[in-house]
């Protein structure tokens, strides 16, 4: 870090990594800070949202109605399969635009800013859209109609705050890599920087081991972290690096997703590529 900050004018006080990324004497700073990192001290978690709201909509609506009727989606990754259809030929089959309109639609509702009607009301005019060559999609895409009433019983609990940012990864996502340094280094403390959302699911973090796994049925969550501290970054120069770090993935991660960038996006795999311990990622040519 002290060789990070040499390359920063004086005044300069606590980089970000969007800041540090811009030109090349800082890039090669931090590209030396990550490689004198030790092996295993960095593990970041990916997430691919317009995948992740498939992800959701396949949890929160599709497998509550599987489940009654005893189906288990989470067996053999059959809930990640008809995601990844969704996702993967939707935009395909019809233009990117329409297909986003039925995924807003799905997160507003699910934030409480539109209602049932305007949720199905998207999805219906999506199906009509679907090109007559395609009907077969639009026959999948007809499994949602059937999920209604698992929508009329979701929404109390979302109006009532039942369900908590049910489509923020950042919970699962802190979740999956403190478990992931629990089983390798043992108990720990976890120190974050400041967010309402972690510290509203605190005593879930620390207490998840007691619940059972929905995807792994007659497991309980395996245990992450003993203690969550929220911290401020001056005081823990760990969390300044968390910010390089992850900045770094996101870099790379949006590069990998949509191509574009520029070459420090490319550069950074060889650094950041061994980091990712999970990922929610769609299969195809961007995996």
């Amino acid at each position: 870090m002290d060789e990070v900050h040499a390359q920063l004018p004086p005044t300069q006080e606590e980089p970000k990594y969007g800041s540090l990324a811009r030109s090349s004497r800082e890039r090669k700073a931090l590209t030396r800070a990550f490689e004198q990192l030790p092996e295993g001290s960095v593990r970041s978690s990916l997430v691919h949202k317009p995948f992740m709201v498939m992800t959701k909509l396949v949890d929160v609506l599709v497998e509550p109605l599987a489940h009654a009727d005893g189906c288990n989606l989470y067996e053999n990754r059959q809930a990640l399969a008809l995601a990844e259809l969704l996702h993967l030929c939707g935009p395909i089959l019809e233009d990117a635009a329409a297909y986003r309109q039925p995924q807003q639609a799905f997160v507003d509702w699910a934030r409480q800013h539109v209602s049932i009607d305007d949720l199905f009301t998207t999805v219906a005019a999506y199906k009509t859209s679907v090109p007559v060559q395609h009907s077969d999609f639009a026959e999948r895409m007809e499994l949602l109609d059937y999920c209604r009433g698992v929508a009329d019983e979701t929404a109390p609990d979302l109006a009532a705050g039942g369900q908590r940012d049910p489509l923020d990864p950042a919970v699962t996502s802190i979740c999956c890599l403190c478990v992931s340094f629990r089983e390798s280094q043992g108990p720990f403390r976890l120190a974050h920087d400041a967010s309402k959302v972690i510290d509203r699911h605190a005593v879930t973090l620390r207490e998840a081991h007691l619940l059972p796994d929905p995807a792994r049925p007659g497991r309980p969550i395996r245990p992450a972290a003993t203690q969550i501290d929220f911290a401020d970054s001056k005081a823990h120069p760990q969390l300044r690096l968390a910010d390089w770090a992850a900045g770094a993935v996101r870099q790379w991660a949006a590069h990998m997703a949509v191509g574009g960038g520029d070459r420090f996006a490319q550069d950074l795999e060889r650094v950041v590529r061994p980091w990712p311990v999970e990922a929610i990622w769609p299969s195809g040519p961007e995996s």
